[in-house]
């Protein structure tokens, strides 16, 4: 008996596997192909990856082409199946281009938290409880089973490497009456490091927190034995389904396709889904009529002619009264109805704890794409200054130094000079003067001298000097000096200048006006359209003052340079939003929504540059939804009295209009024969 093999497709939100099975009394892997990487933004990048990974497996295989099988099963993400057990329609398109482009055949789909559900649920002697963490890139998911039965499933995206305390906050927001199962099997993006940390992280005996009642145990899922676990489980689902005897073929000559052996372990999963469940074309069985009935044979009759009298007038003249009950019939088949019906509308106002993320790119019920806007604010303001200060010159001039020692003397720059009123005077450039000499013939000494210029220490007149006033240093008694010209500009005044009360003023004038100018600026923006100005985050705040404290200035004035974020939601994608956060509401569900009906409020409780945390108020009101065929047929045929009634007995209707058209018909005051004449119209 030949062999029979089948892919199995490992698919997550972001990269994807193929397996080659071989079939059997132990279905195994014979080959798996690398994980490749796909992105929902480029459908076509999914057929890639695809064929890669399939390609890739089949040569390891040394697998023929004319051998490589056809029937395929998927392991698809739990959020690509809704609520009634069905793959969406935008990841159904995706399996349907895979399955055609690649000649492939469905066999089934069953999402990974269900596959290890129900391959654990046969080696356990108990129904299974866990969590199960699968890590990827750019985001991870959790899903929580209790007895085997999935009770959660939640999905969180990563702005940083994972860490056990991005798993410990996700398990925290779970309300639940049980304690949590001590068991995680982990899957995807493993690695050592991450591994060791979920087996070392300190999971109880937290003060207040009580993630774990005991220590939980921690299992990796690598590849292999992932695809293990995987073909476990539909080797379950294929035990527990009996498989339909093969029907007859009437021209087995005919059919090329290939027949799977009758050995194949592999059938589709009743709980799951078909071929035609996943939207791919199944072929009908021919019909074959049903045999003629046999003719009998009746005994012919004969008739005499009979001649009929000719008449002595055109019969022409009866076609009008053989036309009268047509023309009667004539406003009935040319009526046409319009029922204007006014409800009063269903009000839906749902809250809704929600991120707005300029690095997201799919939208979820927790996270929406979001465009950061970025805007620049300049301005400038200024105030007259309060402060006051005694300003002026510094008397200056030049003096004569005097040396009585033998020795040369070097005087630095910056020596101080003492005049008898006990005004100060500091030397500005250093000097060197020679040393004193003696006459021994005469008896005179002449003192060494050098010329120097000297600066009062203080503003003001009063330290001008005349010429020839004598003056000592400080700190050497053998130099005196001798001003050889007058000292003078000494001069001394009051002028405003920045006080810190002005500079402490002038920033609470701009601080306090930043709201007005941010709103005038969001407002200017004619670009602007579906912005939520709650979410603005300033960037940049740089005051530049033109003066510093203390400094001489009549006015103050500061330049401003703000550099704002806002995050901007498409408008495009508002009826998107609505229906993916309202996909629970009953109330929304069963009533006819139009987007311009509805609006949005948020208010934040954390904004950053790139994202916004808090929450959205969608408030909106939509019409009942009726099952219009049916009220259709009812009005059919009534006077409008009647209609009226039938009208009024609708729920919420509290108004309506009928009208009979052309008007002209409206004498008749009857509603058209067919249902398919009568238009009706909700509105609020």
């Amino acid at each position: 008996m030949t062999e029979s093999f089948y892919w199995l497709v490992s698919i997550t939100s972001e990269s994807l596997s193929v397996a080659l099975i071989k079939q059997g009394q132990t279905p195994l892997p014979v080959a798996i192909g690398p994980e490749t990487e796909w992105s929902m933004d480029d459908p076509e990048s999914f057929l890639r990856s695809v064929d890669v990974s399939l390609s890739a497996a089949a040569d390891k295989a040394a697998l023929n082409p004319e051998a490589e099988p056809e029937n395929t099963a998927f392991i698809v993400p739990p959020l690509w199946i809704g609520s009634d057990g069905k793959i969406a329609a935008n990841y159904l398109k995706l399996l349907e281009n895979l399955c055609r482009s690649l000649k492939l055949k469905p066999m089934g789909f069953i999402s990974n938290d269900e596959a290890f559900v129900e391959a654990l649920g046969k080696t356990d002697s108990f129904p299974p409880s866990f969590i199960l963490l699968h890590l990827g890139k750019k985001e991870y998911s959790v899903s929580l089973v209790y007895l085997g039965e999935v009770k959660k499933r939640l999905t969180q995206a990563l702005t940083a490497d994972f860490t056990p305390q991005d798993l410990e906050n996700t398990l925290l927001t779970i309300q639940t009456d049980s304690a949590l199962p001590p068991r995680i099997l982990v899957f995807g993006n493993l690695g050592d490091a991450v591994i060791e940390d979920l087996k070392n992280y300190p999971w109880i005996g937290k003060k207040n927190i009580e993630t774990f009642l005991h220590l939980p145990d921690v299992e990796a899922y690598p590849t292999p034995d992932l695809f293990a676990l995987y073909i476990r489980s539909i080797n379950t689902q294929s035990d527990d389904t009996p498989v339909p005897p093969p029907a007859a073929e009437e021209n087995p000559s005919e059919d090329t396709t290939p027949v799977i052996e009758e050995e194949s372990n592999i059938n589709i999963p009743e709980t799951e889904v078909t071929p035609a469940d996943l939207g791919f074309a199944v072929s009908q069985t021919e019909v074959t009529p049903a045999p003629s009935p046999k003719k009998l044979n009746l005994p012919k009759f004969s008739f005499k002619s009979i001649k009929l009298p000719k008449l002595s007038f055109n019969p022409l003249f009866l076609l009008p009264l053989a036309l009268t009950p047509l023309i009667l019939l004539l406003p009935y088949l040319l009526t046409r109805a319009e029922v204007v019906m006014n409800f009063n509308p269903v009000e839906i106002n749902r809250e809704v704890n929600i991120t707005l993320d300029s690095n997201a790119d799919t939208l979820s019920s927790k996270v929406i794409p979001a465009h950061k806007k970025t805007l620049n604010l300049n301005f400038s303001d200024s105030l007259d200054t309060t402060g006051q200060k005694e300003t002026g010159d510094k008397s200056k001039g030049q003096i004569t130094v005097l040396n009585q020692s033998d020795k040369i003397q070097n005087v630095p720059k910056g020596s101080l000079l003492l005049h008898e009123s006990g005004k100060q005077y500091e030397l500005l450039t250093s000097a060197q003067v020679p040393p004193s000499t003696i006459d021994f013939g005469t008896g005179t000494i002449t003192m060494g001298q050098a010329k120097a210029d000297i600066i009062a220490t203080d503003i003001g007149s009063d330290y001008d000097l005349s010429q020839d006033a004598r003056l000592s240093f400080k700190e050497n008694s053998n130099l005196h000096a001798k001003t050889s010209s007058p000292i003078t500009g000494g001069s001394k005044r009051q002028v405003r200048v920045v006080s810190e009360t002005d500079k402490a003023n002038l920033n609470k004038r701009v601080t306090d006006s930043l709201d007005e100018r941010i709103d005038e600026k969001v407002k200017a923006e004619a670009s602007l359209e579906g912005v939520l100005p709650s979410t603005l985050f300033i960037d940049k705040k740089q005051l530049d003052f033109n003066r510093e404290v203390g400094e001489e200035a009549d006015q103050l004035q500061v330049n401003a340079t703000l550099t704002l974020s806002l995050l901007q939601v498409d408008p495009s994608k508002n009826e998107e939003i609505i229906n993916t956060l309202l996909k629970d509401d009953q109330t929304f569900l069963n009533s006819i929504t139009s987007i311009k009906d509805f609006s949005f409020s948020f208010t934040p409780t954390q904004n950053t540059s790139q994202k916004s945390t808090g929450k959205l108020t969608i408030t909106g009101k939509s019409l009942p939804k009726l099952n219009l065929d049916p009220l259709r047929q009812r009005l059919t045929k009534q006077k409008i009295s009647n209609a009226g009634k039938i009208i009024e007995s609708q729920p919420q209707v509290y108004n309506y209009e009928v009208k009979i058209l052309p008007s002209v018909f409206n004498i008749w005051q009857r509603l058209p024969l067919s249902p398919e004449k009568i238009t009706i119209i909700q509105q609020f």
